[in-house]
């Protein structure tokens, strides 16, 4: 049966839908924040490059006019679209990602009813649909909504290739991969690590034909795709790397041991190494300021790493089962609070949030809504080994890739877990639809 056929895909579709809307025209006509539960520090980074793009026709860094390097263009390029059509940068972009949120499911119902059958697949959709972490992220101007749509497909196909072997899905599956590389610089290094493995996903095969569709169908439109814009970079700044984020959060992301060690709050921490910059740092070329945020790094890093070390479980603890609840209590409750916190809260759990029953409600099925996920979602990837081992190696090396690189410092969130959650969504569809068909079985004469 083709998916467009499927009826019960259909009401979960239509599901979902109808409570994006409703939601949408809360917050635009009831909420009292409005807009401004939408906006985070990071937004700026995006929206302001997107006008300079459609003013000046070059993407510019934040209020300034050096050209864009921290951030990376995918997002930036997103929004100016949606604003040249619409002449809004807020309220349109998110019905767009809300609209992107929904046409998300096909790919996870997709990927998992080729993996695990029908039953499986109308699951995963509708856990991914239930998701209040997508579902509140799709209420952000943030990266990741347009992020998840692209792994998503870049997940389908790959897994496609794996099964079919045809160049019809291994160009498809380089191709979103690329263009999740531009959205998030958090995907940069899977792409050494997923060329890697890709000959092992075939290995059993040996087949001549099959390497040289890793190579030429894969490898090289990745490598060519992303090194334009490191060529882009390289021509307009002298620097030749594909963002200067990593150095930045390099340094940067040692504000909790400061304040720790100084005993102040993380705010001024931050306010502390800003000033430790020398004072023209800013005047300096993109590669000499990359070069002075890896040197003061250094020494902080040496100092720390036991407190950091201390620290990862519950950083990972906190990426892995977070709950995004602060901007979702903005969301609901209208409840504003300091941007720095909403998405990124330093405790393992929001207790000044968590006032009245109405919140503590909330918040509680939130947490169950996740721990149920991801507890499923790992039984079924456990499962998924007997039916297709080289998915479950690749899916558990996707997951464990993201769940590390999102918990290796303290402002490890719920938000960190969004590349990840949709596959869980998958396996935990797996694990229902197996234990419901064992059941089934079991009570049969």
């Amino acid at each position: 049966m083709p998916w467009y056929k499927d009826k019960i895909l259909g009401y979960i579709l239509g599901i979902a839908t109808l409570s994006k809307l409703i939601a949408f025209l809360y917050l635009y006509f009831v909420n009292p924040l409005g807009e401004q539960a939408l906006i985070f520090p990071d937004s700026l980074g995006y929206v302001y490059p997107a006008q300079t793009l459609l003013e000046h026709g070059a993407l510019w860094e934040a209020v300034s006019a050096t050209p864009l390097l921290m951030r990376t263009p995918g997002y930036p390029w997103l929004i100016a679209f949606v604003q040249f059509l619409t002449a809004n940068a807020t309220w349109a972009i998110i019905f767009v990602q809300n609209v992107i949120a929904l046409v998300t499911l096909l790919p996870i119902y997709l990927t998992t009813r080729q993996l695990a059958g029908i039953n499986a697949a109308r699951t995963a959709a509708g856990l991914y649909a239930a998701s209040t972490l997508y579902f509140s992220l799709a209420f952000s101007i943030l990266t990741e909504t347009w992020c998840v749509f692209w792994l998503a497909w870049f997940i389908y196909f790959l897994l496609r290739w794996q099964q079919k072997s045809q160049w019809k899905f291994i160009i498809p599956a380089a191709l979103c991969l690329a263009f999740s590389v531009y959205i998030r610089p958090a995907v940069y290094y899977l792409v050494p690590i997923i060329c890697i493995i890709l000959p092992g996903l075939i290995w059993k095969r040996k087949s001549p034909q099959l390497f040289c569709q890793i190579l030429c169908g894969f490898i090289l439109p990745v490598i060519i795709l992303i090194g334009i814009w490191q060529v882009r970079n390289y021509r307009q700044t002298g620097y030749g790397g594909f963002t200067t984020v990593g150095a930045y959060n390099l340094y940067i992301w040692n504000e909790d041991y400061i304040a720790r060690k100084e005993n102040i709050s993380v705010a001024q921490a931050h306010q502390e190494l800003l000033a430790r910059l020398p004072s023209d740092f800013y005047q300096q070329p993109a590669s000499e300021q990359v070069r002075l945020y890896r040197q003061l790094a250094t020494p902080l890093l040496k100092e720390s790493w036991m407190y950091k070390i201390s620290r990862l479980p519950l950083w990972a603890g906190k990426t892995l089962l977070g709950t995004n609840y602060v901007h979702i209590n903005q969301l609901i409750f209208g409840e504003k609070d300091s941007p720095e916190r909403t998405l990124n809260q330093t405790g393992a759990l929001p207790k000044s949030w968590l006032r009245t029953w109405p919140e503590k409600i909330v918040f509680l099925f939130v947490f169950l809504q996740v721990f149920i996920t991801v507890g499923l979602g790992t039984i079924g990837l456990w499962l998924l080994r007997k039916k297709n081992l080289a998915a479950a190696i690749f899916l558990t090396i996707y997951i464990g890739y993201f769940w590390a690189i999102g918990s290796s410092f303290f402002g490890a969130y719920a938000r960190f877990r969004a590349p990840f959650e949709l596959v869980f969504c998958m396996t935990a569809g797996l694990a229902l639809s197996m234990g419901i068909g064992q059941l089934h079985g079991n009570k049969r004469p």
